[in-house]
């Protein structure tokens, strides 16, 4: 009798480690599932984003863009018209927090619980050079989920899709003219010296790993100009 509750113990102790262990990876990936699971919802129904023309902040303004075009399209106004950024083939929508230290660990882990970061010392929206933003951790694997999420369906992307970016208030359209796959060592598009408008988005990949870096590149829309 003795042995058989020893041999009980160990097992409830064991299915409790089993279960916690379930429950830290579910709360780990919940954000990277979740916009796995809403992203291919949309695509099974035809749901598809589009960026509000302006930076709309009253509720009349969203009501009014939404009465306009098709049925299944969402109008996404950018959460902070000082600094927002919206893919619409992903239905990403957040703010971006600008001159984030990439190598303060304390510094982005503050901004990307916030949203997405803009990489200190890199141009701005409407400025040569490159403007660089980042949405995950590299601290711990377990890290990279919560703090990727926005950005999470960024391997989705390819040449030709937009991306929107509204800086005080204006609204700035790019273009994806590459994607490209890096190691977390490459800083080339970080430190480029360039004239021209580049737009760079950095996530992880594989997604929810540090092994690697997906880079999306984009440049203005035609027509746009430096200011």
């Amino acid at each position: 009798m003795y042995v058989d509750k020893k041999i009980l113990a160990i097992r409830t102790i064991g299915n409790f480690l089993v279960l916690g262990s379930l429950l830290a990876m579910g709360y780990t990936f919940w954000p990277v599932g979740k916009a796995f699971v809403a992203h291919s919802f949309d695509s099974l129904i035809g749901k598809k984003f589009e960026a509000a023309p302006v930076a709309a902040t009253s509720t009349q303004t969203f009501g009014s863009l939404l009465g306009k075009g098709e049925s299944n399209v969402n109008v996404l106004v950018p959460k902070d018209s000082n600094f927002s950024i919206i893919v619409e083939k992903i239905g990403a929508d957040a703010p971006v927090i600008p001159n984030v230290d990439a190598s303060n660990k304390d510094a982005y882990d503050a901004a990307l619980r916030r949203g997405v970061a803009h990489a200190l010392g890199t141009s701005f929206p409407g400025e040569p050079g490159v403007t660089y933003l980042f949405a995950h951790s590299t601290d711990t694997i377990f890290n990279v989920p919560r703090f990727n999420a926005v950005f999470y369906l960024l391997k989705d992307m390819v040449p030709g899709d937009r991306v929107v970016i509204f800086f005080q208030g204006r609204r700035y359209d790019y273009i994806v003219s590459q994607t490209k796959i890096t190691d977390p060592s490459d800083v080339s598009y970080f430190t480029m010296k360039t004239d021209k408008q580049i737009l760079v988005l950095q996530t992880c990949y594989p997604p929810g790993t540090t092994w690697k870096r997906l880079l999306v590149i984009a440049e203005p829309a035609a027509g746009a100009s430096i200011n």
